[in-house]
């Protein structure tokens, strides 16, 4: 059925004839505007790749040189005189989380062929050395298990002991004991005085910590990483009550694994 447009618009008011008329054209102008722009989109090459790594200050094992390589070198060149309609945006983005230490990649492209890249990297918290390469690892600020680097070691607290060793493989956080330790890790990393203060933590074979500081030979017997900010509490009443006024080197352990008590042992 043929339509006619001048009958339909003759037999309206003046008035709203004319605004359907302008809605018809509004439409119409719309149409063509995104078909032409659809048109030099795919007309174009992608020739400028811009990234931006969100939070590099924590973490200097992945560079923008790096990233751009993943998507542009040989066969896995995904961008470089490459048509826009023939950019997989969701392969690019998952190509670059499969890179160590990469949490997350979201990739756009405008009209003018330049391509965006934001990346969002693992924040390393710390490093279990519990020995042997496999166990050789570090510890993302979400319990993520994350390899070496030849070219950036990471100054975060280590992690040794029998203990330990579970932190070192990928199913870690599925043990409840594991998120226990990676819950502790998590608060001292919060905690910009703990961690400026706790350099070193050892796991013995029932899972109980004992850390060691930066500032005092105290030895501090945590026990198992539970309680963790009424224990740290107790820990503060410590240095700024007991050791200014019995002094620094009078105790060589600070217990705080008891419930409501600050056990301390001179130093002999």
């Amino acid at each position: 059925m043929k339509i006619h447009w001048t009958d339909i618009l003759n037999g309206l008011n003046p008035r709203t004839g004319l605004s359907v008329l302008k809605g018809i054209i509004l439409t119409v102008l719309a149409i063509s505007m995104w078909s032409f722009a659809g048109k030099r989109q795919r007309s174009k090459v992608v020739n400028k790749i811009d990234i931006q790594i969100e939070n590099e200050a924590e973490n200097h094992f992945v560079n923008a040189a790096e990233i751009e390589s993943s998507i542009t070198l040989g066969k896995n060149n995904m961008v470089h005189m490459r048509w826009f309609d023939s950019v997989s945006l969701y392969k690019m983005e998952r190509k670059i989380e499969k890179i160590d230490f990469v949490k997350k990649a979201q990739v756009s492209h405008d009209l003018n062929g330049n391509l965006s890249i934001r990346v969002f990297l693992v924040k390393p918290v710390a490093r279990i050395i519990s020995g042997g390469s496999d166990l050789d690892t570090y510890l993302g600020s979400e319990g993520e298990v994350l390899p070496t680097s030849e070219k950036y070691a990471s100054k975060v607290i280590t992690i040794d002991g029998p203990g330990s060793r579970k932190l070192a493989y990928h199913h870690a956080k599925e043990d409840s004991s594991a998120n226990q330790i990676i819950q502790l890790v998590q608060f001292i990393d919060n905690k910009p005085f703990w961690k400026a203060q706790i350099s070193h933590i050892y796991l013995d074979q029932n899972g109980e910590a004992t850390l060691y500081p930066q500032v005092g030979q105290q030895l501090i017997e945590f026990g198992a990483p539970t309680d963790i900010e009424a224990k740290f509490k107790k820990l503060m009443a410590f240095y700024e009550r007991i050791a200014p006024v019995k002094g620094w080197a009078s105790y060589q352990k600070v217990s705080i694994k008891f419930r409501n008590q600050i056990v301390c042992q001179k130093t002999s």
